[in-house]
């Protein structure tokens, strides 16, 4: 019903508009009508497009208070249908100052309730964007503690190979240690046999054999073995600063045997007259004369 007063009374204006021009333009700056702004009508220069309404679905237009006192008034606009006249926009609706005041604060409030809208979601978008950045911040943090992880336990299998290694070297060292001692003791044990299996050596007869024959003798009793020496001390004194213990031989007054001490207090517990009982490195000869070298007693080669 009221859609069809509406198309009745834009007839009516378009009738009247079409007839008498100043009535139009009375129509359109104090009540409403039509207005061409294409063709360059009398309504062109009064109105200036503000905006489109959504809650009415229509444009909507300031009037141009080009003349003093005559416009204080909106007015809301919308385009006619096609077939109609080219860009003609039909004023429906005239607003005073008040009534735009408030179509301006349902404005504001749309565009502060977009505006909230806008923040709300820019508050999400960056409310997500921080828990994805947390969720990256948490799956960094898991793989770097993942790989920490992973070179602690390649660390500590090195350590424990280390650790096995040092422990098989040491094992080692102890097992080769262990075969050192044991052959150094056995080779003590067989030093030991040997010394106590020794055969005596009598001075009287290494005189008697280097008499005869002297090369025969240095093969029968090689300068560098070792030997045990019997006899009876006759005299003890020091010969270029070396303790010399001198044997008893009856064979030869000219020519006898001595023995050359390792040390003084080895000489120092002999007398004239004991019977003694030496252990020594080697021998040589000087004009048909022994003396057995590094001398010690024989007790002490046997209860080491």
């Amino acid at each position: 019903m009221i859609d069809s007063m509406k198309k009745s009374i834009i007839a009516i204006f378009l009738i009247l508009l079409s007839g008498c021009t100043t009535l139009s333009k009375t129509l359109s700056n104090e009540a409403g009508g039509l207005f061409f702004p294409g063709y360059g009508g009398a309504d062109y220069d009064y109105y200036e497009y503000v905006g489109y309404d959504e809650y009415s679905g229509y444009d909507l237009f300031e009037l141009l208070d080009r003349y003093q006192y005559k416009y204080n008034h909106k007015a809301l606009l919308v385009s006619l249908s096609e077939g109609r006249s080219s860009d003609a926009r039909d004023i429906i609706k005239t607003l005073n100052q008040e009534e735009y005041v408030k179509l301006l604060q349902r404005y504001a409030e749309k565009e502060a309730a977009i505006k909230a809208e806008q923040e709300r979601k820019e508050q999400a978008k960056a409310a997500e964007r921080e828990r994805q950045r947390q969720i990256r911040l948490a799956e960094r943090k898991k793989q770097e503690q993942a790989r920490a992880a992973e070179l602690e336990r390649q660390r500590q299998i090195r350590l424990a190979e280390r650790k096995k290694q040092e422990q098989a070297r040491a094992a080692e060292r102890e097992r080769r240690r262990q075969i050192r001692i044991a052959k150094e003791r056995e080779a003590k044990k067989a030093r030991l046999e040997f010394i106590s299996n020794m055969s005596p050596v009598v001075c009287d007869k290494m005189i008697t054999a280097l008499n005869e024959n002297e090369v025969r003798a240095i093969r029968q009793y090689p300068l560098n073995n070792e030997y045990r020496v019997i006899g009876v001390a006759s005299d003890i004194n020091v010969t270029f600063g070396d303790a010399i213990v001198t044997l008893k031989s009856d064979v030869d007054i000219w020519n006898g045997c001595s023995a050359e001490m390792s040390s003084f207090d080895d000489a120092e517990m002999i007398n004239k007259g004991d019977n003694i009982d030496l252990f020594c490195s080697s021998w040589r000869e000087t004009a048909g004369n022994v003396r057995f070298n590094q001398c010690r007693p024989y007790s002490q080669m046997i209860s080491q």
